[in-house]
C-alpha cells in the first residue's frame, strides 16, 4: 500500500515538474488558480458591501441605493420618503472610523486605491504583496462603499487577485519576473471578474501599467485567469452586461456627421478627466498635509464631508452604478425637470462625485476610481446630450452617455484600448466602437501625462521591473569589428566619374572608399558629385578627403550609431587604427541593426535557459 502511495505520488511530481519546465503549462495552470481566486473574490466582496450596505447606511437612514442593470434590470427607480438624511454623515463617519482602526493596525499599504497599490508593487517591489492584504483590502472597501462611500470595487478585487498572485508566485518557488507576470494577471483577472469583462480585463493587465506602453508577457496568462473569474462571478450573478440597456434603444453608429458629436464628446471627456484627476490628487495631497491630524481620524473627516455632501445629492453615494442605469433607462424626472434643470443638475453631479471619490478615498479611505470614473463621466455624458442631441437629433441619450463615460476614464486612466473593450462588454455597445475610439482618443492626449493612477510608469525603461535592460544601452558592449562589412565597395583613384557611378548604381549605395595602393585617400558620395559634371574626369576631382565619417573596429555600435544619424552618405569608414590608412572595412544602418538583433537574441535565450534552470 505504501509503495503505491509512493508511486502515485512520484508520477504526480513528474507530471508537475513536466507542467512547471514549460511556460504553456506553467501560465496554463498558474492562471487558472488566479481565476479561481478572483471569481471567488470577486463574490466575497460584492456580498460584503451588499451587507455593509443593507446593515449600516440602508439600516441607519433608511436610503438603499438604485442597482445596476445587472440586478434590477431596466426597473424604474423611486426615491423613498422615509430616508433620514441628515444621517448619512452619521453611517459614512462609523465607516471612516472602522476602516481607519482596521487598516492602520493591519496593513497600511491597503489604504487608498487598490489598482494603484498593485501597479506600485509591480514595478518597485518585485512584485511582493503581503498575504493579508486581500482579506483586509476586501473588508475595509466593503466598509467604505457599504458606508455610503464614493468608491468602485474593481479596484479592491484587482489587489486581492493580485496580492494572490505574488502568493503563488512564493508557492511554486517562481522567480521575480514571473512572481511580476503572475501578479499583473491578477490585476486583469479581479477587475475583469468583477466587471464582467473579460477581455477588457486581460488587455488592462497589459496597459495599466504604463502611460506608452504594454507588459505583453503577461497577456496570455491574464486571459486564462479573466475568463475563469469571469465564469465563476457570471455563474454567480448571472452571465449579463454590468449595465442594461433599454430594448427600444439601438445603439450604433449610422451617420458620418456624428463623428463631428463625438469630437466635442471626446473633447469635453478629455476636460473632466482633467478635473477628475486634479481634483482627486488635490484632495489627497491636503490629507497628506495634515501631519497633526490621527490616520485613526482622517477616513472619517473625509467620510463626514461626503455624508454633508450627500444630505443634498444623495445620488453621489457609494458605487453609483444603480444611478448610472437610471440614466440609461431615461429615468431622467429622477433627477429633474425641463432641460435646463437637468443640464444643471448633471453638471453638479459630475463635479460633485469628483470630489466624494476624492474625499472617500484620499482620506485614506479604501476603494476603487474606475467606478465612479464611469458613473461621473455618465452624469457628464447626461449633460452634454441635451446641447448635442438639439443638433444631432438621430443621436440617443444612452449612445452619447456611454461614449462620454468611456472616454473619460479612457484618457484618465491612460489605459484607452482596454477601456474601449471594457466599455463595449459592460454595455454591449459593439455598435459603438467607432465613436468610441474616436472620443476616447481624443480625451487620451487633452490629459496628456495626467494619469489617476499615479503609479504608472511612461514605459519600460522607467520600470523597475525592467531596469537591468536600461542600465546600459546594448550597442554599448557590441564593438564595430562584429558588424562590419569586410567585402566593402572601393574604387581607384585613377579610375572615372562614370566607373564610380556604374559601381554606386549597381550597388544600391550611396558612397564608396576611394583607394591608391590599397590606403583609402578618399571618399565617394552621390552628393560630392555635381549635376554637370564630365563623367570622364578623375575621382578625385569629386572625392571628399576631408571630415570623412571614420571610426575603428574596437569602437562600439553605440557611438556608430550616433555617427551615422548625423551622416547623409549612410555608411561610415572603419579604419584598422588610427595610425593607419588601411581601411578594415564599412559599416552601414543595416549591419548595426542585424548586429543588434542578433545580441538581443542572445540575452533573450539566455534569459529562458536561466528562468529554466531556475524553476
Amino acid at each position: 500500500m505504501l509503495e503505491q502511495k509512493s508511486d502515485i505520488s512520484r508520477t504526480v511530481k513528474r507530471l508537475y515538474d513536466r507542467m512547471m519546465s514549460k511556460a504553456t503549462g506553467k501560465w496554463a495552470f498558474i492562471g487558472v488558480l488566479i481565476g479561481i481566486i478572483s471569481g471567488l473574490g470577486a463574490i466575497a466582496l460584492y456580498l460584503s458591501i451588499t451587507y455593509v450596505t443593507k446593515y449600516l447606511l440602508t439600516g441607519l437612514t433608511g436610503f438603499a441605493p438604485p442597482r445596476s442593470g445587472i440586478i434590477s434590470g431596466t426597473t424604474p427607480y423611486v426615491l423613498s420618503p422615509h430616508i433620514d438624511y441628515l444621517l448619512f454623515p452619521v453611517s459614512l463617519i462609523i465607516g471612516g472610523l472602522l476602516v481607519a482602526l482596521l487598516l492602520n493596525k493591519t496593513a497600511p499599504e491597503a489604504k487608498g486605491h487598490g489598482t494603484d497599490a498593485a501597479i506600485s508593487a509591480f514595478h518597485e517591489n518585485d512584485g511582493k504583496i503581503r498575504r493579508r492584504i486581500p482579506l483586509v483590502k476586501t473588508v475595509a472597501s466593503a466598509l467604505t462603499i457599504g458606508s455610503g462611500g464614493s468608491a468602485g470595487r474593481e479596484g479592491p478585487t484587482a489587489q486581492i487577485a493580485a496580492g494572490f498572485g505574488s502568493f503563488l508566485a512564493d508557492v511554486f518557488h517562481l522567480d521575480t519576473h514571473d512572481r511580476r507576470i503572475a501578479m499583473a494577471s491578477g490585476i486583469g483577472a479581479g477587475i475583469g471578474s468583477i466587471f464582467l469583462a473579460p477581455l477588457g480585463g486581460a488587455i488592462l493587465s497589459t496597459e495599466v501599467l504604463y502611460k506608452r506602453d504594454f507588459e505583453t508577457e503577461a497577456l496570455i496568462p491574464s486571459i486564462i485567469a479573466s475568463v475563469v473569474g469571469y465564469s465563476i462571478f457570471g455563474y454567480y450573478t448571472g452571465f449579463k452586461t454590468l449595465f442594461s440597456i433599454p430594448p427600444d434603444q439601438i445603439l450604433g453608429f449610422s451617420h458620418p456627421s456624428a463623428l463631428i458629436a463625438y469630437i466635442f464628446v471626446g473633447i469635453a471627456a478629455g476636460l473632466g478627466a482633467l478635473f477628475y484627476i486634479k481634483t482627486f490628487y488635490g484632495v489627497t495631497a491636503i490629507f497628506q498635509r495634515l501631519k497633526k491630524v490621527s490616520p485613526y481620524l482622517k477616513p472619517a473627516i473625509g467620510g463626514g464631508i461626503v455624508g454633508v455632501i450627500a444630505i443634498f445629492f444623495p445620488e453621489i453615494l457609494g458605487l453609483g452604478y444603480g444611478w448610472l442605469q437610471q440614466v440609461l433607462d431615461g429615468n431622467l424626472s429622477l433627477f429633474g425637470n425641463g432641460v435646463y434643470e437637468l443640464i444643471a443638475v448633471f453638471i453638479i453631479l459630475f463635479a460633485l462625485k469628483a470630489v466624494a471619490t476624492s474625499f472617500s478615498i484620499g482620506s485614506e479611505g479604501s476603494g476603487g476610481v474606475f467606478a465612479p470614473g464611469l458613473v461621473l463621466g455618465a452624469f457628464l455624458g447626461a449633460a452634454l446630450s441635451f446641447p448635442i442631441r438639439f443638433f444631432f437629433p438621430f443621436l440617443s441619450l444612452d449612445e452619447i452617455v456611454i461614449v462620454t463615460m468611456i472616454a473619460l476614464f479612457g484618457g484618465a486612466s491612460k489605459a484607452p484600448i482596454a477601456i474601449i473593450i471594457m466599455g463595449t462588454e459592460m454595455t454591449d455597445s459593439f455598435a459603438l466602437f467607432i465613436p468610441l475610439m474616436l472620443a476616447t482618443v481624443i480625451s487620451y492626449f487633452i490629459t496628456g501625462n495626467m494619469s489617476i493612477y499615479r503609479s504608472q510608469v511612461t514605459d519600460r525603461s522607467k520600470s523597475g521591473a525592467h531596469a537591468d535592460e536600461y542600465k546600459k544601452p546594448i550597442m554599448e558592449d557590441i564593438k564595430i569589428y562584429t558588424a562590419m562589412k569586410k567585402d566593402y565597395l572601393r574604387i581607384s583613384i585613377g579610375d572615372s566619374i562614370a566607373v564610380g557611378l556604374n559601381k554606386l548604381r549597381d550597388s544600391k549605395t550611396k558612397s564608396l572608399v576611394v583607394e591608391e595602393n590599397g590606403n583609402m585617400v578618399g571618399y565617394l558620395s552621390l552628393e560630392n558629385i555635381p549635376s554637370d559634371v564630365n563623367y570622364n574626369d578623375k575621382v578625385e576631382t569629386v572625392m571628399e578627403t576631408k571630415n570623412l565619417p571614420i571610426l575603428y573596429p574596437n569602437d562600439n555600435l553605440h557611438s556608430a550609431l550616433t555617427k551615422i544619424m548625423n551622416e547623409s552618405s549612410g555608411k561610415l569608414i572603419i579604419m584598422e587604427s588610427p595610425e593607419s590608412t588601411k581601411v578594415a572595412g564599412t559599416l552601414s544602418l543595416q549591419e548595426i541593426t542585424e548586429a543588434y538583433n542578433k545580441e538581443i537574441r542572445t540575452i533573450k535565450e539566455a534569459q529562458r535557459k536561466a528562468q529554466q534552470d531556475s524553476i
